[in-house]
């Protein structure tokens, strides 16, 4: 079976073209699952913003795709400044793609970029895969902070350069037409929550839907949260990114309400965000806050490896986002066993069963998440039983094999439907 990939991010490649960054993600791992089996011939491209040749790594051949804004600094100005894409420009480029690798089935991994586009111009089976949906998200765009005060503090600099939320916000808003498009013209969609289910039920309404989980990062598999007691200082532990739904206010709040209850020291890590990033700084002023003096510590970027290291170390994961389908963060939290505190947005209750695997808490509440913090925090064999069921559930949700195998399944069935 010949199968081509169309995805956001080089997969496996990464560890070349990438070397110091951490991509790839849980579509590498999927990569390595599937180029492996007998009988599979797996193509995969994605966008690059150099000039690259075809190349093969591992088991897989790569197609680089040069983005048509990537080149001058006037090209990425024009770009960032009349918001304007070059799908026009692109779409031959990828069709180019598809007719040197000439597939069995085309699976596009997301709706956030033109591959999606494809599926209306050719006749080859295809399927697009859910990661996040734009429409919802675009929605909840300025949930934690409102629109008046990331304007208000927002640095000049960010503003003048075309590089705001307001403009990254006008990009989504664009972005988010163009997988309505997308998605009305799709056959086949694969998703893994009840959330995606639905709303690709109305966006979507001409496609079949498959459900196939996420493959996670490979060193969440082998390590496993053992603590027989909470350290003394509750550490808690939080994944986030420069986003402004990501709900690093929400940490910020709940970290004051915790400062008023004397009946717990924490701490708390955030992993992802640095001193120097926009949503922190916004925060920082609109909130007064004094990180420091709320014990919440930024520490930027790590690797799977140091990531596994910490959380083995913490007592408690909190996700704090005000909307996400599947957040990959909280999935890994869960395969190796922690007790975890979720907010109830998107398709997270799809994930995590409430008072059994672990705390859902209404999006953007600080003070219910405080008072989850010290519930756990006063009752550790609560707190671990939770963490021990959610390893449970997420080791027979992410058993690689059996993803895998669905995966695989489901590019059959499509093919045979279309033959």
């Amino acid at each position: 079976m010949k199968i081509l990939w169309f995805a956001n991010t080089p997969c496996s490649a990464s560890e070349i073209l990438l070397p110091n960054q951490q991509r790839g993600g849980w579509l590498k791992s999927l990569e390595n699952e599937i180029a492996i089996r007998p009988g599979i011939e797996l193509s995969i491209g994605f966008y690059t913003n150099k000039t690259l040749d075809i190349f093969r790594y591992n088991d897989t051949t790569y197609y680089p795709i040069t983005r048509f804004s990537s080149g001058s600094a006037l090209k990425k100005a024009i770009k960032r400044i009349t918001g304007t894409g070059n799908d026009e420009k692109e779409i031959p480029v990828l069709l180019e793609v598809i007719e040197k690798v000439r597939p069995d089935i085309i699976h596009i991994h997301g709706t956030e970029q033109n591959f999606g586009l494809l599926v209306k111009q050719v006749a080859i089976p295809s399927v697009v895969s859910i990661q996040g949906i734009l429409s919802p998200y675009n929605e909840k765009y300025y949930s934690g902070i409102p629109e008046s005060i990331v304007s208000r503090y927002e640095s000049r600099k960010h503003k003048i350069l075309f590089k705001s939320f307001a403009t990254s916000k006008r990009d989504m808003a664009a972005h988010a037409k163009r997988e309505r498009e997308i998605l009305a013209a799709a056959t086949n969609v694969i998703g893994r929550t009840e959330w995606d289910k639905r709303i690709t039920r109305i966006l979507a309404p001409r496609s079949t839907y498959y459900n196939n989980n996420e493959m996670l990062r490979t060193a969440f598999y082998n390590i496993a949260w053992q603590k027989t007691k909470f350290n003394k200082t509750i550490r808690i532990v939080t994944i986030s990114s420069n986003g402004l739904f990501k709900g690093f206010e929400s940490v910020v709040k709940t970290a004051e309400v915790l400062n008023t209850y004397k009946g717990i020291r924490f701490e708390w890590i955030i992993i992802g965000i640095n001193e120097y990033d926009s949503i922190v700084q916004i925060v920082k002023k609109w909130l007064r806050a004094d990180l420091s003096a709320l014990n919440i510590e930024l520490l930027g970027t790590k690797t799977q490896e140091e990531i596994t290291k910490l959380l083995q170390e913490a007592d408690i994961y909190c996700q704090v986002s005000h909307i996400e389908n599947s957040p990959n963060s909280l999935c890994e939290a869960m395969l190796m066993g922690m007790p975890v505190i979720a907010t109830h947005a998107g398709g997270t209750s799809t994930m995590m069963e409430d008072r059994k695997e672990g705390v859902l808490i209404q999006e953007g509440d600080a003070y219910s998440m405080a008072g989850a913090i010290v519930e756990l925090a006063e009752n550790f064999p609560l707190a671990a039983a939770y963490g021990a069921h959610a390893r449970q559930k997420a080791l027979v949700r992410h058993d690689k094999k059996e993803i895998a195998d669905g995966l695989i399944h489901i590019y059959q069935s499509i093919i045979k439907l279309n033959n």
